[in-house]
């Protein structure tokens, strides 16, 4: 009896161990990352993008022409996703892949992701050529490590815009200064619709809005004060706060913008309902320019028909000066426990430089990450053409003059977002500021 007890263990065992060839499973599928019995491979895989309308497609495409390989994968609204991922890469039980951001986050989760120039140097050959390497460099840490593949570029911050509804509330022209925001806040009060909705719940649109605008005040301080080669307090910075404060006094923001998340409520609730004239977002959020856009399918929007467009964030200070930021606006890591990392890698490539990457880019998801690939999709909206133009310009713009989206110092950025919380409630902007140089001069 003992040894037939000891051989049921012992075969119990290394079933279990063939079906956890991966570390990272997540416990979503039991062959995550193993062999099933038909020799298909199982690749979990945790992001908020692709969307849900994008992901079976997308995935359908891949399953079909790698029938060895299927992707179990689990999309999650982004600020959730994070605190998700962190229980359970904390625990040992994260996904194959992961989606990641730049900056901040990048540097927390690094440790838990393989290095991608070595496994990409193994399984992809000629990839440094295939990939644009600043995007690279953008998904690289201090220490050299390349955390995760880039998959999007993307500029913030970006107004998308009906134009059907400012006409009907009279204004001509996308404002491009802060006074005729103002203008066209009153005219949309007038006629029962908010100006421009916005999703101030979420800290990283909020961090994103920082460094975009405070590159209006003083191009390039907020990089400097990052560095540690000026202060937190200087009037660009200032200057930068009281601008956001204004958004919320003046009433250009919705009331309540501080509980409203940017998805799917700013989105859906404000916007795509024709409660809006605008809605806060960056250069990802293009597709709805189009007519046949199937986000805008059985909205307010969608039905009515609306004139759609996209155009940068008016200018906050008096130079009248657009600048924009820019970056990676997504990339892909691999889970450094992952043992199917050929696998891995054939799904990395498809969403980087293949068939993934060139349905990310037709449905104006983002510019491409590929040095082989570029918009290829139709243009059938009124706006739709005008936008793609002037919001590529505007992208170009900040990526030439080095105006990178995130802070890579998670600290600091999480004083920035926490004072501007508190400024947007009624805090004052220098009081708040102090707070961030308190925080720059503990490290």
């Amino acid at each position: 009896m003992k040894k037939k007890r000891i051989l049921a263990l012992m075969m119990a065992a290394l079933m279990t161990a063939s079906l956890t060839a991966c570390g990272g499973s997540g416990g979503e599928s039991k062959e995550s990352s193993g062999g099933s019995d038909d020799g298909q491979v199982t690749l979990t895989f945790w992001s908020w993008l692709p969307t849900t309308d994008q992901s079976d497609e997308m995935i359908e495409k891949f399953e079909e022409e790698n029938p060895d390989i299927k992707i179990d994968y689990t999309r999650t609204e982004q600020d959730d996703f994070f605190e998700k991922l962190q229980v359970a890469m904390a625990s040992g039980t994260g996904p194959d892949l992961f989606g990641m951001t730049t900056g901040a986050m990048m540097d927390q989760y690094a440790k838990f992701s393989a290095d991608m120039k070595e496994v990409a140097d193994q399984y992809w050959e000629g990839w440094e050529e295939d990939i644009d390497q600043n995007s690279v460099a953008q998904c690289t840490t201090e220490d050299g490590k390349v955390a995760g593949m880039p998959l999007l570029n993307a500029g913030m911050t970006t107004v998308m815009y009906n134009k059907t509804l400012m006409d009907e509330c009279g204004i001509d022209k996308v404002p491009t200064t802060y006074e005729e925001l103002k203008d066209a806040a009153a005219k949309a009060k007038e006629h029962g619709y908010v100006c421009i909705a916005a999703g101030a719940a979420d800290d990283w649109v909020n961090s994103d809005w920082f460094v975009q605008t405070s590159n209006e005040f003083e191009d390039g301080a907020v990089y400097e004060a990052e560095a540690g080669d000026r202060p937190w307090t200087d009037q660009c910075f200032v200057d930068t706060m009281q601008a956001w404060k204004n958004l919320f006094t003046d009433g250009i923001f919705e009331e309540g913008a501080l509980g409203v998340a940017t998805y799917p409520d700013a989105r859906d609730q404000y916007f795509f309902a024709r409660k809006s004239l605008f809605l806060m977002t960056g250069s990802w959020h293009l597709g709805p320019t189009s007519p046949s856009n199937s986000e805008i399918q059985g909205t307010e929007i969608g039905n009515k028909g609306d004139v759609i467009g996209m155009a940068p964030f008016p200018a906050m200070s008096d130079n009248g000066e657009m600048l924009g930021s820019s970056g990676v606006d997504v990339m892909i890591c691999l889970n450094k426990d992952c043992k199917q990392q050929e696998a891995a890698m054939k799904f990395i490539e498809y969403l980087s430089n293949g068939d993934g990457q060139q349905y990310w880019v037709n449905y104006l998801q983002g510019a491409p990450v590929s040095n082989n690939i570029e918009y290829t999709g139709e243009v059938d909206g009124e706006l739709q053409q005008q936008s793609i133009d002037e919001i590529n310009e505007y992208v170009k713009d900040a990526a030439e003059n080095g105006r990178e989206r995130k802070l890579s110092n998670s600290e600091i950025e999480k004083a920035i977002q926490v004072a501007m919380q508190n400024v947007a409630a009624g805090g004052d902007p220098a009081e708040e500021l102090a707070t961030v140089q308190q925080v720059a001069d503990a490290q």
